[in-house]
């Protein structure tokens, strides 16, 4: 007799997590350039080991959406596209759950082949994943603005410290806001 075992799976993998905690974005982007308003309500949990006032450290990332703050450890993160050092991506899983987590990939308009300075880069994607669904929980595209800006790269560590923030969409296709985005990353 063939037996299916589906008592692992979950339909959303928030361990550790008050998932009836509902965030609701109703912030706007204060890009002047950006014309698109995000409001919409989206179920994310708050993360017992994520605190906002907590600054992150080397091979860390957070981020803010509505009332809910997320946050993680990379498992990568590093230059690709060759040797033009214009494009680096970084990315990994949550603190409340490895099944959730963020990939990011950033082209910049300058290459990182020096120490550099607050270098905006909007063409970023942006992705807060699941593991265990088909569909991303967040997923920035070319109809939304997110930018990721290089506050400092230092060419002799290979450190890159930064801020991202923009809009992203729910697999239903509401917008959302993403702010307050913070990561220290070692690019190789």
């Amino acid at each position: 007799m063939l037996q299916q075992n589906t008592g692992c799976v979950k339909e959303y993998s928030f361990e550790g997590a008050n998932t009836d905690t509902t965030a609701v974005d109703t912030t706007t982007s204060t890009d002047s350039t950006d014309t698109t308003t995000a409001t919409t309500t989206i179920i994310l949990p708050q993360c017992a080991f994520c605190n906002s006032v907590k600054p992150v450290s080397q091979g860390e990332w957070n981020f803010k959406t509505g009332d809910a703050f997320l946050c993680g450890t990379f498992t990568n993160s590093g230059f690709f596209a060759g040797d033009k050092k214009t494009a680096f991506t970084f990315f990994g899983p949550s603190a409340c759950s490895v099944d959730t987590g963020i990939v990011v990939s950033v082209y910049l308009p300058v290459p990182l082949d020096q120490d550099r300075y607050n270098i905006t880069a909007s063409g970023t994607a942006f992705y807060y994943y699941d593991h265990n669904s088909v569909n991303n929980i967040l997923e920035s595209n070319s109809t939304s603005s997110f930018t990721v800006t290089v506050q400092s790269f230092i060419y002799a560590t290979g450190i890159v410290t930064g801020t991202f923030s923009g809009g992203a969409y729910t697999p239903d296709g509401k917008l959302v806001y993403v702010s307050d985005g913070h990561f220290i990353a070692p690019l190789h």
